[in-house]
């Protein structure tokens, strides 16, 4: 069971790392579209592009295979954090890129990053999907008002981001947050009923939840694929990434304590599941400079010119 544990707490990383890369590849796209360009069949340009299809595939899909299989081990207590590691592949990629070196800044956010991952790690807030009783009344009910509270919150920031001006950006990353956070909760449940629905052993609930998955995963991907690449257009990228983060970063203890009710196995899990979910926001402000240069990559040089 602990070699299981640590295993899909390290495939969760890696997880995290090529998801990353896949953002590194969708930035460099955006920003090689030319401002005035942007307001026009701005997705139509997107699609068109190989390098943005990959850098979706890279961002969304191939990390679909660790995500299911960490919350299946591990649970949507600790992934969302372990995932963050990626933003280690941001800061590297960005030096390599840019030929430049890596700074004090650099450095510290990669260190509190890897102390971030061992606190996580060793919180040991497991919660194995399979084991769960998804007959049970009160898990339907908490699972279900959850939903309801991030669409609801979804709507409220997106609704408001039309009518912001400067702040249009920040808006509609956190609605876009809010819906990275619906997408990486249902992937528990997912992960927890897919081996049964295809051996022929789940039951109705298994099934409703199996359906629920099937249905808001690839729509809640969708939206928050537009909001996010719209936000883009309008605000820095290392702003932008950090604020879409906070929703899926301070869920964890909500959800482990509140929606799935479970009792933390040691003293010191919830305290080092905090620390470890401090230290990932206090890294991503660190790195937040080499997003700063990610978001300059494939930038044209003809802007200079109007200075």
């Amino acid at each position: 069971m602990a070699d299981d544990y640590w295993l899909w707490v390290l495939l969760a990383v890696v997880g995290g790392i090529i998801s990353n890369t896949g953002v590194i590849l969708q930035k460099k796209v955006v920003n090689e579209i030319p401002p005035k360009e942007r307001e026009r069949r701005f997705f139509r340009q997107l699609i068109k592009s190989p390098m943005w299809i990959l850098g979706i595939i890279l961002g969304m899909f191939t990390p679909a295979v660790f995500v299911i299989g960490a919350n299946m081990f591990v649970g949507p207590a600790l992934v969302p954090g372990l995932m963050n590691s990626g933003l280690i592949v941001l800061a590297i990629g960005s030096v390599k890129i840019n030929k430049e070196r890596l700074g004090k800044y650099d450095y510290s956010g990669i260190i509190v990053m890897i102390a971030a991952i061992f606190f996580l790690g060793m919180s040991q807030l497991a919660i194995k999907m399979e084991d769960l009783d998804y007959t049970a009344p009160q898990l339907l009910v908490n699972i279900t008002a959850f939903t309801i509270l991030l669409f609801v919150l979804w709507g409220f920031f997106f609704a408001f981001q039309r009518h912001s001006g400067k702040g249009r950006a920040n808006l509609l990353i956190f609605a876009a947050g809010f819906m990275f956070l619906l997408t990486n909760f249902w992937v528990a449940p997912l992960s927890g009923t897919i081996l049964k629905v295809f051996q022929g052993t789940a039951n109705s609930y298994e099934w409703l939840y199996f359906i629920a998955s099937c249905i808001l995963l690839p729509g809640a991907n969708l939206i928050a694929i537009a909001n996010q690449q719209t936000a883009y257009k309008y605000g820095q990228a290392s702003i932008l990434n950090t604020l879409q983060q906070i929703p899926t970063q301070v869920s964890p203890p909500f959800v482990y304590l509140l929606i799935f009710a479970m009792t933390p196995p040691y003293y010191y899990s919830i305290p080092f599941l905090l620390l470890g979910i401090a230290l990932v926001l206090t890294s991503t402000y660190l790195l937040a400079g080499r997003k700063v240069a990610i978001s300059k990559i494939g930038s044209k040089p003809k802007t200079d010119k109007t200075k």
